[in-house]
């Protein structure tokens, strides 16, 4: 198998969307919530992030139903008003993966062509990248609100593909958290995948991914075993 380029999905892949929503969670029930007891407190906390959807969640959808079902510390705060706290704040709270710039500066090294794929706003994704400095560690940047078309359909993974010249599909591979979006996705594009375990349940009975990785840092041993398979190690005496 040769690679030619490794594309990213970014929420909770090279970057860690949970812990950057939890932390934004204090900030906003600060701002906007009472929640003065620990009881009441870790409750509210909870209510959040499961209305959150893992940030699957349209943005008013959510902010309304909050809005509706919080005890507020402002009965003058509207709905647009927490929507325009999560656009002006949440970016602030972004952390990269562990060892994501470092990966991505090996496998540039190596001669990869590299890429992020990614969900959700123009305006969002692009500040959560910036935040955290992303923009010159990869080749592309496809923003699914800046193309009209999400994942998992195929003609995103195809936009990527034909930014970074790789003409097939199977000469890339792409590495993500999401069984549907990420690896359902990639694969009927022809791409190979990577499923960083961790984040989502797995929910596919019909798919799999050609490997699995709880950490960023094992692509590149990933790398090398294609390089380099066991059995012609084993040979090589």
């Amino acid at each position: 198998m040769s690679i030619e380029a490794i594309i990213f999905d970014l929420d909770n892949t090279l970057i860690h969307r949970k812990q950057a929503f939890a932390a934004y969670t204090e900030r906003f029930i600060e701002r906007f919530i009472v929640a003065e007891e620990p009881a009441s407190h870790a409750a509210v906390v909870e209510r959040i992030r499961l209305a959150d959807q893992d940030g699957y969640r349209d943005k008013k959808e959510l902010y309304t139903e909050l809005h509706a079902n919080l005890k507020l510390k402002n009965p003058n705060t509207t709905v647009q008003d927490m929507l325009g706290f999560w656009y002006g704040e949440f970016h602030k709270f972004t952390v990269l993966m562990d060892g994501a710039k470092e990966v991505l500066s090996e496998l540039r090294s190596r001669g990869l062509k590299l890429g992020i794929i990614t969900n959700g706003s123009l305006r969002t994704q692009q500040a959560k990248i910036d935040r955290v400095m992303l923009r010159d560690y990869v080749d592309t940047i496809i923003i699914s609100g800046g193309v009209n078309i999400e994942k998992p359909n195929p003609r995103i993974f195809e936009l990527a593909l034909n930014e970074l010249d790789i003409a097939e599909p199977s000469h890339a591979c792409y590495v993500g958290d999401h069984p549907t979006n990420d690896i359902r996705g990639a694969q009927s594009a022809g791409l190979h995948t990577i499923w960083l375990e961790g984040f989502m349940t797995w929910n596919e009975t019909d798919i799999a991914p050609d490997h699995q990785i709880e950490s960023l840092r094992e692509i590149t041993g990933w790398l090398d075993h294609l390089s380099y398979p066991s059995n012609m190690e084993e040979g090589a005496s």
